[in-house]
């Protein structure tokens, strides 16, 4: 059964000891809600698809959390993001491939991250880790309603101010995504 949401997040980058005071700080103050590792592939053959992360209306990836592999399709709200889930029954990636190939999208970006997950003042906190000791944090608020977006942006940027972490705008966002795409991610052939 697919599930949707509205994902309203923030980012900013983390150096090694941001990452590990932010860490310890959550592991005091918040709930530790989950580790990951996720495996990803951006699709890139669809319509709809740009290159860049901020304008990009459509989102499509295979991914594999922790064993389970789903479709995600992420699809523009204001300045959030609907997320459609589809899981699949495989753990294994390569079937998935098989059928979006047949799709026609026969190239994408893959992607590992390493996430700490953690529940603080209704906002759950990811630390992140990318290829190459690539570090940032995301804060996310899930609304079931495009009237809610705003204001939990809002509330976002509010919190992580407090907590005084780097919020990225649309350009720190461009400048992040460009360096995990140069420095941890690889472009592959499905």
């Amino acid at each position: 059964m697919a599930t949707n949401t509205i994902e309203v997040e923030i980012r900013g980058r983390l150096d090694d000891a941001g990452y590990e005071k932010f860490k310890a700080f959550l592991d005091e103050k918040g709930k530790h809600v989950k580790s990951q590792e996720r495996e990803m592939i951006l699709l890139r053959d669809y319509p709809g698809y740009s290159k860049d992360f901020v304008g990009r209306s459509v989102d499509v990836r295979l991914r594999k959390t922790n064993g389970e592999c789903e479709i995600m399709l992420k699809h523009k709200v204001e300045n959030a993001r609907e997320e459609v889930q589809l899981k699949l029954q495989d753990t294994d990636l390569e079937a998935a491939k098989k059928v979006v190939k047949a799709l026609g999208c026969t190239t994408g970006i893959w992607m590992h991250r390493l996430t700490e997950a953690y529940e603080y003042h209704d906002i759950e906190w990811g630390l992140v880790i990318a290829p190459n000791n690539i570090r940032y944090y995301e804060a996310e608020i899930a609304v079931d309603d495009a009237s809610k977006v705003a204001q939990a942006h809002t509330t976002l940027e509010s919190e992580a101010k407090e907590l005084g972490l780097e919020v990225l705008d649309d350009e720190g966002t461009r400048a992040l995504i460009h360096r995990l795409d140069t420095e941890a991610n690889k472009e592959v052939d499905l």
